[in-house]
């Protein structure tokens, strides 16, 4: 089997779309594997917002600590082989089939039981990573959750570190509707005398959170009070905060833009300060300095040339378009902006339209490449209720030629993440991954 056979198989007959709650299906998997999210040390990641980043600024501090450091992230922009790093690099396709065989053994055992035992996209390929990690000697593991926490198929690890960044509304129809419901599934991650680190303030999660850290014993570090940063310099790829925790750091950099990113570095710090006292890990001041400003996040206000410079951004629910107002505002103030928007079907699209439709001069709606995406006309018509100079072009490689010679000094691809890595791939590479080809 060729890798884009494999993934053809995986989008096919392990689709994404059917939610099945549980953790029965991946503890099977993994018991049939000799549980290779054992064979690791371990941080977990969850939050409505941020995970993605706290995930990356956590395998560079490992790297650069001397770790070999497994990453997991979902979802991926262009490439499948996003999903599954080794020292933040791609892993070669012959590993990645290896583990891809091995999980498939046990899987095809799993589906002859029936439907409810069959796994799904998520969790089959949540155990090729840890497979593929024990394969290849993983010392430490960056592991972002999929959805939620409680019955996501990453948790079964056992982490020296759990850390719930923020909670906010997103997948409501999931994870329910209020913030506590909301906090309580990603609580689901906290573990019996095991530290969890929060990046969240609000007094509703919090209080979740704070009952269910009690009740198993987890010492819990939250912003504001058991940690915190004090912002230095904004300024676009240089970006300066002091840190104040487990230890202090005076004048960190990063590059990734927008204020949130000191939040999330400094849980990210956090967690890592707790993991290196729990590992026995000797703390160096200047590879936590290289790690910060090292740390990169596709699709994430990610900049890419000039004249006109393009920003891909997945401000795919409302929390994140305001944090996309947010830079904008901060970093653009002036500039004439177009912007491409898609956004899938099961999101707040009047919620994300309203926070930054208003701040585009011209705005074209097009369609994300996503089954989940099947009104993009909906789209338009809502976001001509906050901007008047709004097109519609439903194939997004159109809608961007329609922008790039226009005279605006920044393009900005936003909404769907679907969207996001489509247009990155042809923007950035001029060609589109082979991979769009298969049914995502």
């Amino acid at each position: 089997m060729s890798y884009l056979e494999m993934l053809e198989y995986l989008y096919k007959e392990r689709p994404s779309g059917k939610i099945t709650l549980g953790l029965e299906r991946i503890q099977h998997l993994c018991r049939n594997l000799a549980d290779p999210q054992n064979s690791f040390r371990s941080v977990h990641i969850t939050g409505t917002n941020g995970k993605g980043s706290v995930t990356r600024f956590l395998s560079w501090l490992f790297i650069e600590h001397g770790l070999k450091t497994g990453s997991y992230y979902s979802p991926h922009l262009s490439t499948f082989k996003e999903r599954i790093l080794v020292n933040e690099e791609f892993v070669a396709e012959k590993e990645i089939l290896e583990a891809f065989n091995a999980v498939q053994k046990v899987a095809i055992q799993m589906d002859r039981e029936g439907e409810h035992f069959k796994p799904s996209f998520f969790e089959f390929t949540t155990a090729m990573a840890f497979k593929i990690y024990q394969m290849m000697k993983v010392q430490a593991g960056s592991i972002e959750v999929g959805l939620g926490g409680r019955f996501d198929a990453t948790n079964v690890l056992m982490p020296e570190v759990s850390v719930i960044v923020t909670v906010d509304y997103d997948h409501m129809h999931i994870l329910g509707e209020t913030l506590e419901k909301i906090a309580f599934e990603k609580a689901g991650i906290i573990k019996v005398q095991i530290p969890t680190v929060c990046g969240e303030t609000k007094e509703e999660p919090l209080k979740v959170l704070n009952k269910i850290a009690e009740e198993r014993k987890s010492k819990l570090y939250l912003f504001g009070r058991d940690f915190s940063y004090e912002k230095r310099k904004l300024a676009f790829l240089d970006n300066h905060f002091d840190f104040y925790g487990e230890k202090s750091f005076k004048d960190l950099k990063i590059s990734l833009n927008g204020e949130h990113q000191f939040l999330n570095a400094s849980v990210a710090l956090e967690a890592f300060l707790i993991f290196a006292q729990r590992a026995g890990l000797e703390v160096n001041e200047l590879a936590i300095r290289k790690a910060l400003d090292k740390t990169s996040m596709p699709g994430r206000f990610e900049v890419f040339g000039s004249q006109p410079m393009v920003i891909f951004d997945g401000a795919h629910n409302l929390p994140a378009a305001k944090i996309l107002r947010k830079a904008i505002v901060d970093y653009l103030a002036d500039q004439k902006i177009g912007a491409v928007i898609g956004i899938v079907d099961d999101k707040d699209k009047k919620g994300v339209l309203s926070e930054i439709a208003p701040l585009f001069d011209r705005i074209i709606i097009t369609r994300p490449f996503s089954h989940r995406a099947q009104n993009p006309q909906e789209t338009f018509d809502i976001a001509r209720q906050f901007n008047k100079n709004v097109d519609f072009e439903p194939e997004p490689v159109k809608a961007y030629e329609k922008l790039k010679d226009k005279g605006y000094e920044t393009i900005i691809i936003t909404g769907s993440l679907y969207l996001v890595g489509y247009l990155r791939d042809y923007i950035t590479d001029g060609r589109l991954e082979d991979e769009w080809a298969i049914v995502r």
